[in-house]
């Protein structure tokens, strides 16, 4: 059986693809390319827009978004997670929790080239955290009253296991350092525009320069069935493996290659355990593209 942390490990079929990571007791997270020239960043980083820009993109889909959906929220990650579910720049990085999602993303996505090399990405999400806070913590920001991260290593908290974290490494304490507890908030992450949704922001007072794995609900059902989760990346403006390996932590992001040719066979194979672009997407749109594929093809 191919070992999923070996370098260049290839598969060709859905069977190779769980054996690869069935026997690990990781919740790992997975994201699906056509091409491995697609990296593991968001759009914003990829499409380098500045922060007036950023900001723009979120204060015209605010202000518009309601004329196309029956509810509105006022919860800034709720928003955000919709601006990134239909295609707005946002520095959210889609991953799911299914491997076999990933897995149709991966052979159904259009490639750069012929050349492209189709791939899933692997991440174990947990160890990612605990690199960055100290923590092994998810954190799901729409369902969070106090949208904050604590340094618990700092404030010895006994509910948690906790470690330095790169958070931590430059942390600007105040004058008062005895009532002074080490966080940084969440909503510090989102466009101007989001980040004024909630009553107790006003100004920016800190740039998140690392990624974090999260979690968000959504207004749109549809990510349920794709089992979504994020990442979601500050200012850096390096690709989530890139990052990694600059930290010589390489090991919390994998990749999978999958052979060349094999794309029709693995369709056919997800096909027969129910993943199909009907129940990815639950439209009539993919139900009558996969009745033509079953009984035209």
């Amino acid at each position: 059986m191919a070992d999923i942390h070996k370098e260049n490990v290839v598969i060709s079929s859905v069977g190779q693809f769980l054996d690869l990571i069935a026997d690990h007791d990781i919740d790992f997270w997975y994201r699906g390319v056509g091409d491995l020239n697609f990296k593991p960043s968001s759009q914003v980083e990829w499409r380098g827009l500045d922060k007036a820009k950023e900001d723009t993109v979120a204060y015209r889909f605010l202000r518009d978004y309601g004329k196309y959906s029956e509810t509105e929220s006022h919860n800034p990650w709720k928003v955000y997670a919709l601006m990134q579910h239909h295609g707005l720049p946002t520095r959210l990085l889609d991953w799911s929790r299914s491997p076999l999602v990933a897995l149709f993303f991966a052979v159904t996505q259009e490639p750069l080239s012929e050349k492209g090399h189709r791939a899933i990405w692997v991440l174990d999400p947990h160890s990612l955290n605990k690199l960055v806070t100290g923590l092994n913590l998810i954190y799901c920001p729409s369902q969070m009253g106090n949208r904050r991260v604590f340094n618990a290593h700092e404030v010895g908290n006994p509910d948690y296991i906790a470690e330095g974290g790169l958070l931590w490494s430059n942390f600007a304490k105040s004058g008062d350092e005895t009532t002074d507890i080490e966080s940084y908030s969440l909503d510090e992450y989102l466009p101007y525009p989001l980040f004024l949704l909630s009553p107790s922001n006003s100004l920016k007072s800190f740039t998140w320069e690392y990624p974090l794995a999260i979690e968000a609900s959504s207004l749109d059902g549809r990510m349920d069935l794709q089992h979504s989760a994020f990442t979601i990346h500050g200012n850096n403006n390096e690709p989530l493996d890139t990052f990694l390996k600059r930290h010589n932590r390489s090991d919390i992001l994998k990749c999978i290659h999958i052979e060349k040719g094999a794309e029709q066979a693995i369709l056919a194979q997800l096909s027969k355990c129910g993943i199909n672009r009907e129940s990815i997407f639950r439209d009539l749109d993919s139900l009558c593209k996969r009745i033509i594929s079953d009984v035209l093809f």
